[in-house]
């Protein structure tokens, strides 16, 4: 029986979600909602949007789940609206895709989306709103924690660590047995060889330093 979801967003990524709900899940998309000076339109992907402020009375939580479909273009505003959605009673859901390679011993929390080609291998932890885009691979023994964006083909290498609100680009790549601390953002084809700081930001093979966050956190001005 088909589950009904409200999906927070009314961007690409939420109609890329609905896409792939629609056509590869047992979830149905009845809504989507958005903060009140985000409401430009009742319409989105031929379905209603439903300010945030009147959601609970429209679409309950008792009712139905929610998936955040928010962008990477601001990390802690992503995470925020996540952790308001939750306060507001509403279980998220994980979109797998059935393209997706996920061993049974996968540990797994909430709103995460895992996507075509992604392969995690065995005795990984994932926490809640993280994002695997294609072709990236999740070694064994891997702990990811929460709100954290991979780009398409990143590696994350076996027993290694992704702490929250990471953006690591498209192909990056970290060795076995490093932490990648809070808000580390990689960009595009970096290669990270040991722990990172966090906060900053990196680029290079091997990487290197090339800014800081601490006060605004990761901004992606591209996209």
């Amino acid at each position: 029986m088909s589950k009904p979801i409200v999906i927070y967003g009314a961007g690409p990524f939420a109609r890329l979600m609905h896409y792939y709900f629609s056509a590869d899940s047992d979830y149905t998309v009845m809504a989507f909602t958005v903060d009140c000076d985000y409401f430009t339109s009742p319409l989105f992907c031929g379905l209603p949007v439903v300010p945030a402020e009147r959601l609970i009375a429209e679409y309950p939580p008792a009712t139905f789940q929610m998936f955040i479909a928010v962008g990477y273009k601001d990390m802690r505003a992503r995470q925020a609206v996540f952790e308001r959605g939750k306060a507001a009673g509403y279980r998220m859901i994980n979109y797998i895709s059935s393209r997706a390679v996920c061993f049974p011993e996968l540990r797994i929390g909430e709103n995460n989306a895992i996507m075509a080609q992604v392969q995690i291998e065995p005795f990984v932890t994932i926490g809640d709103n993280n994002v695997f885009w294609s072709d990236t691979l999740v070694a064994h023994d891997v702990s990811v924690g929460n709100g954290n964006y991979f780009g398409a083909k990143c590696v994350l290498g076996g027993l290694s660590t992704v702490e929250n609100s990471c953006f690591l680009g498209n192909g990056t790549v970290l060795i076995n047995g490093i932490t990648i601390h809070n808000e580390t953002h990689a960009l595009p084809g970096t290669i990270l060889l040991q722990n990172t700081k966090p906060f900053f930001q990196y680029l290079g093979n091997p990487a290197r330093e090339i800014g800081s966050h601490k006060e605004t956190g990761i901004i992606i001005n591209r996209g």
